[in-house]
């Protein structure tokens, strides 16, 4: 089970601290019970009182793709890496799975956190926050765990087919491998800050290419990531001209050039990965080669000879396309950054005083 106490409260601190810097929004209040709509279906045979769903906090934001308001009612788990089991898993998506069906027919909930006008969708998000950080374990073979040699069976699982998920429901899970990620992702963007290289303010979006099935449909300069976006191999921000202010002219003047970040979540095990990702940022039509273009590899792991892979891209790139000497020298102006991994320790006492 999730700890108790301040140990709890680490992961509504850690997730605010993420999703601001993705142009989240939190909305309503926290760690609320609403009654159930459906309790024919969802409440419990020995329970004798009204049946009630969670609602630790709900973050929201407008999916570009969509035009809709995603809001993700989200239970927010702070575990030791003992706790991070199967069965707690399991338990804590049947609980969002009901939680999301009832909130579609609330009028309580929606009262309380759908405030935003237009189109709307409710999902659930699983957030699992490791407080010790000594969590090492691949989390998805949780789901299809494979049988160890010289054993019988294999190792207990999720069993999906008793997490009841309604049709056109989500459920998307924030593991402590992502979190992580993220907040590696988060610390760099911080450092950039401070070096200069990075808008200080929210002058930065989270870029979506025009597809052939997916068209942007929102009209705004600097657009949220979505959660689909915080989860893929890699993600681009679009990111505005850093300017200073000249007192000696009395006018702002751009210390930085705007460009584009892609933060790369993958060890980079082979050149062909990085042809991949230069494959995709050329149909999103981001190497043009005058763009500011910088690579940041977020991972937690990666191989030794990722730079030499992404040299190696680079080359092939260069020879398959055909590109002349001064089209080289461009695409070989991509940066290729390594980025601390970074992970929060937070002490139970001091929080304990907040709390």
């Amino acid at each position: 089970m999730a700890e108790n106490g301040p140990i709890e409260e680490l992961a509504k601190i850690i997730s605010e601290k993420i999703f601001d810097k993705f142009h989240w929004k939190k909305v309503g209040p926290c760690d609320q019970d609403y009654p159930c709509e459906k309790e024919s279906i969802h409440k419990p045979e020995n329970k004798k009182q009204s049946h009630t769903h969670p609602v630790d906090t709900v973050f929201c934001y407008k999916d570009p793709y969509l035009n809709k308001i995603i809001y993700l009612n989200t239970d927010l788990k702070s575990y030791k890496k003992g706790s991070i089991q199967p069965k707690h898993i399991e338990a804590a998506l049947n609980s969002l799975a009901n939680t999301i069906d009832c909130a579609r027919h609330s009028p309580i909930w929606n009262e309380k956190y759908a405030i935003d006008v237009g189109q709307s969708e409710i999902r659930g998000l699983l957030f699992i926050y490791n407080h010790d950080n000594n969590y090492e374990h691949n989390f998805y073979e949780y789901f299809n765990p494979e049988k160890l040699p010289g054993a019988k069976k294999k190792p207990p699982s999720v069993n999906m087919e008793r997490v009841k998920v309604q049709p056109n429901q989500q459920i998307h899970i924030i593991e402590p491998n992502i979190i992580c990620y993220l907040l590696s992702m988060i610390s760099d963007m911080n450092e950039m800050i401070t070096e200069g290289t990075f808008p200080r303010g929210k002058e930065y979006g989270f870029y979506y290419p025009q597809l052939t099935y997916h068209k942007v449909l929102i009209d705004d300069k600097h657009l949220p990531a979505t959660i689909e976006q915080l989860t893929a191999p890699f993600l681009i921000i679009k990111h505005d001209p850093v300017s200073e202010h000249c007192r000696e002219k009395d006018a702002y003047i751009d210390r930085y050039p705007g460009g584009y970040v892609v933060y790369y979540n993958r060890p980079g095990d082979s050149d062909l990965e990085f042809l991949y990702l230069l494959d995709m940022l050329s149909s999103y039509q981001i190497l043009n080669l005058d763009n500011k273009i910088r690579i940041r590899v977020a991972s937690k792991n990666r191989n030794d000879s990722i730079r030499s892979n992404f040299r190696r891209a680079l080359e092939k790139f260069s020879h398959e396309w055909d590109f002349d000497v001064h089209a080289r020298e461009k695409l070989n102006k991509i940066e290729l950054h390594l980025v601390p991994t970074v992970k929060e320790f937070y002490s139970s006492e001091e929080i304990s005083w907040d709390y």
